[in-house]
């Protein structure tokens, strides 16, 4: 019993950490875990985090012509997918893009069969 207790006693501790948040998996805009690694969003995230709002946050991943793009809302905003950023933290100019890909990118944050990646809140 005292050679087996370290061994069950180790078992019971990895089986009751919590799995990780598989956001912090993804790779995005050539990083891994883009809340973190990217310093731009990093610090968007740490200024929500300081003004208390980071549970008011939805950060998401998607895709206007082809081009990974992040979107930032905050639930007080009026409008969802107005705040979006290129992956170097460049924000998006409307003006660039044609009514086909802002209407893509409208379906993929609103629509029920967008592609869109949550990156945060984390799940």
């Amino acid at each position: 019993m005292k050679k087996t207790l370290p061994f069950l006693i180790t078992l019971l501790i990895s089986l009751s950490c919590k799995d990780e948040n598989p956001a912090s998996k993804l790779t995005a805009c050539g990083v891994k875990d883009p809340i973190r690694n990217l310093p731009w969003l990093r610090e968007l995230m740490d200024k929500a985090k300081a003004d208390k709002q980071e549970d008011m946050l939805t950060i998401t991943l998607v895709e206007i012509g082809g081009e990974q793009v992040i979107n930032y809302s905050l639930l007080h905003m009026s409008c969802i997918g107005c705040v979006a950023y290129h992956c170097d933290g460049s924000r998006l100019d409307w003006e660039n893009y044609s009514q086909e890909e802002l209407k893509e990118f409208q379906e993929n944050i609103w629509g029920d069969k967008g592609k869109r990646i949550i990156l945060w809140p984390e799940k």
